[in-house]
């Protein structure tokens, strides 16, 4: 049953901090949001106020994920032993890097004309 607990709680937790929550990933969110944005206007003939909402709405949600985020961490750490949240937090680690190197190595692909 505790096996199974913390593959439920270990399953639930990694899209909530699937991506590192550092500098480089905010400058990533922000021009991918200034991306989507621009997409959205050009094929919905968005006007500059929708587009300035939008922006609000995409903040305003990015701000409660980052809450709930935090809410979960904080719950995960009361529920799991310290060994056990210190194992969550080096595989998270570990797929991060690992989500890193492959959108590194496809983002110098598709540089230089090399896609697959």
């Amino acid at each position: 049953m505790n096996t199974n607990l913390v593959a439920i709680i270990f399953a639930l937790a990694l899209p909530l901090t699937a991506v590192a929550n550092s500098g480089e990933y905010q400058k990533d969110h922000t021009h991918y949001q200034a991306t989507k944005i621009e997409r959205m206007g050009k094929h919905l003939s968005l006007t500059d106020e929708q587009k300035t909402k939008l922006e609000a709405l995409f903040k305003q949600n990015r701000e409660k994920f980052k809450a709930l985020r935090e809410e979960s961490r904080t719950q995960m750490q009361s529920i799991l032993t310290p060994e056990q949240y210190s194992k969550l937090q080096e595989t998270k680690q570990q797929r991060r890097e690992k989500w890193r190197a492959k959108h590194h190595k496809k983002h110098h692909q598709e540089k230089s004309g090399d896609t697959q």
